[in-house]
């Protein structure tokens, strides 16, 4: 390589790093931009759906009851925000519900669950009914089955006689809940019920609805069922946005959306007089074992019972983002402690602005990679492999910095620069797995780009600088030659609206495409070894 051609690729490759430090710098002060919002009319909810569950508590463990002290403590934080709220069940600690509402005067929509098991059912119809009747001032409804028609697990025939039984026994007016398409199906369920609870969440929409248009596609939905409805009257049961998790076509999950959702649509069906519940009062982090990472954060608080926005004034979509921006400048220091400790520290000035500037712009993926660890892990199990995930790529970050402090200043690997093969193929591996995943199981998996970026970009940067790689294993080219089509066919699938898609395929193929380059020259350059009389006969 000319001398000048390799001064062009130092200069470009210190351009580059130098846009990724500006880049990720105005990432973090981008997030605690104040965003504009109407505030919400009135100043409370009409009603929240209400979980108990905190971390490390889950309704699937065998024998749980919550104390009565937690609801206590959730419904004189919830008084404050909503005048009702909506169970989803009777046993483990809820039947306490209705007293504790009466005291901090709060109304209940008491939620019977319905499953497939006659018995459990039974249990739930009879305490239901039994807690209706000693607290009609408080229990507004009650609600017998959520999504039991979505989920299939019992004829609607048999439904309707849960239902009947219910309503004839019950002081207070009793509804069905489920998505509003499951009603259209099914609206023989109207003569078993004093009202229908239809559930509207555009998140969740078969065709996803963005958040500009959320509100309206609920108005569109609540006009139709009215429509194929005429006389009933209609709940709105469940509708929210998630704060966190991953992105559906133009569907962005954050705090900023959930706050613009909540406060556009509290504003729009106050004025048109529709009654509502929100989905939820506090995140669950159990509903991530069957819905990932989104599943746990539709809450209006936290798992700590903190508040995640105000209900008027500008929201931020990170309000602590200066700390995260200071953990990005501080991992970025890594590299230059890493090199001296190990005395391979550069020579040469552009030795030294490759180093730090490489690790300006790894710091702030491995804060990125640190808080979606935080986000999506509530097991021990997720925290540990998180956790793992996270130091493999603080690892990558010094073998790469490493590596290309040395390849600017054209000077041999170093111990930790020798890693980079390696680095390679563990990106490989990870990468594909992921997206296997998101291939065959995609609905409740993530797009953690900031996991594949971080190589990616790294060893296309070392490609640029010392040219593609010498030594191509069959394994390495295997890995990337599965990659491509995956990544590919997620980017199409998910659509040109998803940018969390998008950008991690560009990453998928970004590590995979200098694998794939160097094995084509070798390749080339076998074939031109080749004798040029080889495989012929001659006469």
């Amino acid at each position: 390589m000319s001398l000048d051609r390799m001064r062009a690729r130092r200069l470009a490759g210190l351009a580059l790093l130098a846009l990724a430090t500006i880049a990720g710098i105005g990432h973090w002060i981008a997030q605690g931009v104040p965003v504009a919002l109407p505030d919400v009319s009135g100043g409370k909810f009409a009603c929240v759906s209400y979980a108990p569950f905190r971390e490390g508590q889950s309704p699937f463990q065998e024998g749980i009851i919550i104390p009565e002290w937690q609801i206590d403590e959730d419904f004189a934080a919830l008084a404050s925000n909503t005048r009702c709220v909506r169970t989803y069940a009777v046993d483990q600690g809820l039947d306490k519900v209705p007293e504790i509402a009466a005291r901090h005067g709060l109304e209940v929509l008491l939620g019977v669950w319905i499953g497939s098991q006659a018995d459990k059912n039974m249990l739930q119809m009879a305490k239901a009914v039994e807690l209706a009747n000693a607290h009609p001032q408080t229990v507004r409804a009650i609600v017998v089955g959520n999504e039991v028609m979505l989920r299939g697990e019992l004829p609607r025939e048999k439904l309707a006689e849960t239902i009947r039984w219910v309503r004839q026994r019950s002081q207070v007016a009793v509804t069905y809940a489920d998505v509003w398409e499951f009603w259209m199906r099914h609206k023989p369920l109207l003569d078993e019920v004093d009202f229908a609870t239809i559930h509207i969440l555009p998140y969740w929409e078969d065709e996803p609805v963005g958040i500009d248009a959320a509100v309206a596609h609920i108005m569109d939905i609540y006009r139709f069922v009215e429509k194929q409805m005429p006389g009933v009257t209609l709940l709105i049961g469940e509708t929210g946005w998630p704060s966190a998790g991953r992105q559906r076509e133009g569907a962005v999950p954050g705090r900023v959306n959930q706050a613009a959702f909540l406060r556009d649509f509290v504003s729009e069906v106050s004025k048109q007089g529709i009654d509502y519940n929100l989905i939820e009062a506090f995140d669950q982090p159990w509903k991530r074992a069957n819905e990932g990472t989104v599943g746990g954060h539709w809450g209006l608080y936290d798992v700590g019972r903190e508040a995640k926005f105000p209900l008027t004034g500008p929201v931020e979509e990170l309000p602590g983002w200066k700390l995260w921006l200071t953990g990005s400048l501080l991992f970025g220091l890594l590299p230059l402690a890493w090199a001296t400790l190990r005395r391979e520290a550069p020579g040469t000035a552009a030795g030294w602005a490759t180093l730090v500037l490489t690790g300006a712009a790894s710091g702030t993926l491995l804060t990125m990679q640190a808080r979606y660890v935080v986000e999506m892990s509530r097991m021990p199990f997720e925290w540990a492999a998180g956790g793992a995930l996270w130091l493999l790529s603080l690892g990558a970050m010094l073998v790469l910095a490493t590596a290309l402090a040395r390849a600017v200043e054209e000077k041999p690997d170093s111990a930790t620069s020798r890693l980079v093969d390696p680095v390679r193929l563990l990106a490989l591996a990870f990468v594909l797995a992921m997206c296997l995943g998101l291939v065959f199981d995609p609905r409740y998996r993530d797009f953690p780009a900031s996991f594949a970026l971080l190589p990616a970009v790294g060893l296309a940067l070392l490609a640029l600088l010392r040219g593609l790689p010498e030594a191509i294993g069959d394994a390495e080219v295997g890995l990337a030659l599965a990659l491509v089509p995956c990544a590919i066919f997620i980017a199409v699938r998910e659509g040109p609206h998803n940018t969390q898609a998008l950008l991690w395929c560009a990453a998928s193929l970004l590590l995979a495409l200098p694998v794939l380059a160097a094995r084509l020259r070798d390749r080339r350059a076998a074939l031109r070894l080749q004798p040029s009389g080889a495989g012929t006969s001659g006469h």
